[in-house]
C-alpha cells in the first residue's frame, strides 16, 4: 500500500521540541511583577485613548464614567495576574513550566481575568446580570486587551536573555584569552603545549641535558615534570611573569623565593617549599637578585 503512512514507534516526539522545552521567562519574581504593572498600565493607557471594540459608547453617562469603569478593569486585571502569577503559581507550580504548560496557563489567567472583569462590570452596572453571554463578551474583550502587553512584556524579557547570551558569546574570546594570559604555557621545542599552571605555582626551572625539569606547586606538595626543551627557548615564554634566570641551569619564580644568602661557595637561593634543593646565583645573574633582595642603605 503505496499511500500508507508509516511513523516510528521510537524517537517521534509526543509534542514538538519546543513546547516541550522549559520556559522560563516568568521565573524570576521580578520579571512576573513588571509583567502585571505592564499590563494593567497598558490596558488602561490603551482602552483610553484608542477605545477598543467602542467601549468608551457602553459606559458614557454612567454613574462612574468611562475613564473609571477603564481603571477598574484595568486594576481588577492586576489584582487577577497578581493571583495568577503570585498565589496560584506558587500553590501549584513546583518545578518550571514547559512552554506548552505556559500556553495553557496563560488561558486559564485569560479567563481568570475575565471573572474578576465580569464580576466588578456587573457590579458597577445595574442594567447587567451574570450570565454565560454576559461573561463570553468580557472575556472575548478583556483576551483582546491583554493579549497585547502580555506579549509585549514576554517579547522584552526574551530580548534581555538574548541580549545577554550575545554578550556572553561576543566577550568568551576576550575570557579565553584573558585566563590564556593568567597561566604560564610552557611549550616544548616543537612548539607544543606542554604545561599550563598558574604562574604563582611555579617554582623553578632546571637544566636537564636535552630536558628542563620544571618544579611547582601541586596542593601542599611539590611536583616536577620533564619538558623537552631549553632554559634558553623558556626564557622568552616565562618573560612578565616574574621568573628570573639565576644561573646557566636555573630559571626561578622570584615571588617564591624564600632567602637570598651568600655563604663561603657564593650566593644561593631557598625556594618554598624546596628544602634541598639551593639554587646558586651566578655573577652574571647577580645584580638583579641584589638590587631585589638587598636593602636599600
Amino acid at each position: 500500500m503505496k499511500d500508507t503512512l508509516t511513523l516510528p514507534v521510537k524517537g517521534l516526539p509526543a509534542i514538538p521540541a519546543w513546547l516541550a522545552a522549559p520556559f522560563r521567562l516568568l521565573e524570576p519574581a521580578h520579571n512576573r511583577l513588571l509583567l502585571i504593572v505592564f499590563c494593567g498600565c497598558f490596558s488602561f493607557l490603551f482602552m483610553c485613548l484608542f477605545t477598543p471594540f467602542n467601549m468608551n459608547q457602553w459606559y458614557a453617562g454612567g454613574p462612574f464614567g468611562v475613564t473609571g469603569v477603564f481603571a477598574a478593569f484595568s486594576g481588577s486585571g492586576i489584582a487577577a495576574l497578581g493571583i495568577s502569577q503570585f498565589l496560584l503559581r506558587r500553590w501549584m507550580v513546583k518545578k518550571p513550566l514547559r512552554h506548552w504548560q505556559f500556553l495553557a496557563w496563560f488561558f486559564g489567567e485569560t479567563i481568570l481575568v475575565a471573572v474578576i472583569v465580569n464580576i466588578v462590570n456587573v457590579s458597577l452596572h445595574d442594567y447587567l446580570t451574570f450570565t454565560w453571554l454576559e461573561y463570553w463578551d468580557t472575556y472575548k474583550y478583556g483576551f483582546g486587551v491583554l493579549a497585547l502587553p502580555y506579549s509585549i512584556a514576554l517579547l522584552w524579557f526574551q530580548s534581555r536573555v538574548s541580549a545577554t547570551q550575545l554578550k556572553t558569546i561576543v566577550l568568551q574570546p576576550a575570557v579565553a584569552e584573558e585566563k590564556e594570559k593568567e597561566h604560564l604555557l610552557i611549550r616544548d621545542e616543537y612548539d607544543k603545549l606542554a604545561l599550563s599552571l598558574p604562574p604563582s605555582s611555579l617554582l623553578m626551572v632546571k637544566a636537564e641535558d636535552n630536558y628542563v625539569q620544571v618544579f611547582y606547586r601541586n596542593g601542599a606538595g611539590v611536583k616536577k615534570e620533564l619538558v623537552r626543551s631549553s632554559l634558553k627557548k623558556l626564557e622568552p615564554q616565562l618573560a612578565g611573569h616574574g621568573v628570573a634566570r639565576a644561573h646557566r641551569s636555573y630559571m626561578v619564580n622570584v615571588s617564591n623565593v624564600l632567602l637570598f644568602k651568600k655563604n663561603a661557595k657564593g650566593h644561593y637561593l631557598l625556594i618554598e617549599g624546596m628544602d634541598d634543593h639551593l639554587v646558586p646565583v651566578s655573577a652574571s645573574y647577580l645584580p638583579q637578585f641584589l638590587q631585589k633582595f638587598t636593602p636599600d642603605s
